[in-house]
């Protein structure tokens, strides 16, 4: 199966919102079960890009291009809930970097040994993995001018970590986060202790608290204040968009030769023809990165400017 890695970075603090809970927080975001991480739902990113193609393109209004909603239809799925799946598939999008205020460097984009090593399996490109680093210990894969070994992460204390001892340990992760994600400032990158890592990130999403104000009276309406949770600007998460190998015959790997079960029988010549010519994953991916653009927004709460993220 075919697939493509992108990278996003908060330019505006993110709400992807789990719904309203009875916690410490009203309005949470969505996080992985298993881990309590912080993550995008597939669905919701999915779904945003959507929207901003939906809206670009002027789906379904009378005068737009009757190929270009049968090629949007086609790629994202139809709004007309039609029985057919979409030519691409979304993963959640999963955190990789997360910004914490720091003495240096005005802050710093800390991860960790599980974050790491679940990025190289996932790209499956190199064998080498981050070893466990102890409690209260930091690592950092590029070259540390700083000739002192403590650095301060909000108000809490880091030793530097001697477990890369050798020239070559962590340099098949630093030259791989060079190469795919573009602009990343290498001296930023703190690698932390998993159990330290999940701490900082549960204490350090920003929490928002919001007041609704009764249009007649100027005053606090009934629902009084409420909080919300996001995910920080300069936060980094990667997601993976494959192909549907619906699309394709299952008894070769021809791209170019489409499964006969997709097509249906009432589909017009004009269809039949667009379905053609997204003939390969790469002409399909690209009308998605042209449709997307480099800059997008994500979750709730857009019309004060929040959850616009960048591809780099």
């Amino acid at each position: 199966m075919k697939s493509e890695f992108f990278y996003i970075k908060a330019l505006t603090p993110i709400h992807a919102g789990s719904g309203e809970t009875l916690g410490y927080v009203d309005m949470p975001i969505q996080r992985e079960q298993h881990s309590d991480i912080p993550k995008i739902e597939a669905s919701t990113l999915k779904g945003c890009i959507k929207n901003k193609v939906y809206k670009l393109e002027k789906i379904y209004e009378e005068n737009t291009n009757e190929e270009t909603k049968i090629k949007y239809e086609l790629v994202f799925g139809s709004e007309k809930g039609e029985d057919r799946a979409s030519f691409l598939g979304f993963t959640d999008a999963v955190l990789l970097f997360f910004p914490v205020k720091s003495d240096k460097d005005i802050f710093k984009l800390i991860t960790c040994p599980y974050l790491l090593n679940r990025w190289v399996n996932d790209l499956d490109e190199i064998k080498e993995e981050i070893k466990e680093i102890k409690e209260g210990e930091y690592v950092s894969l590029f070259e540390d001018k700083d000739k002192n070994k403590k650095i301060y992460l909000e108000e809490y204390v880091f030793n530097k970590s001697e477990i890369f001892n050798g020239e070559s340990e962590g340099k098949e992760i630093s030259k791989l986060l060079k190469s795919k994600i573009k602009g990343i400032e290498e001296n930023k990158i703190v690698i932390l202790n998993d159990t330290d890592f999940i701490d900082l990130v549960n204490m350090y999403t920003e929490v928002i608290t919001r007041n609704k104000i009764d249009s007649f009276t100027g005053v606090s309406a009934k629902t009084g204040l409420f909080t919300e949770e996001y995910l920080p600007s300069e936060t980094i998460l990667y997601f993976k968009v494959f192909e549907n190998n619906i699309i394709h015959s299952s008894s070769d790997d021809n791209d170019s030769k489409k499964d006969d079960n997709y097509l249906k029988k009432d589909d017009n010549d004009l269809k039949k023809g667009v379905i053609n010519s997204l003939k390969n994953f790469e002409t399909i991916l690209k009308y998605l990165k042209e449709e997307m653009g480099n800059v997008f927004q994500i979750g709730g709460n857009s019309t004060i400017g929040k959850g616009i993220v960048k591809r780099i």
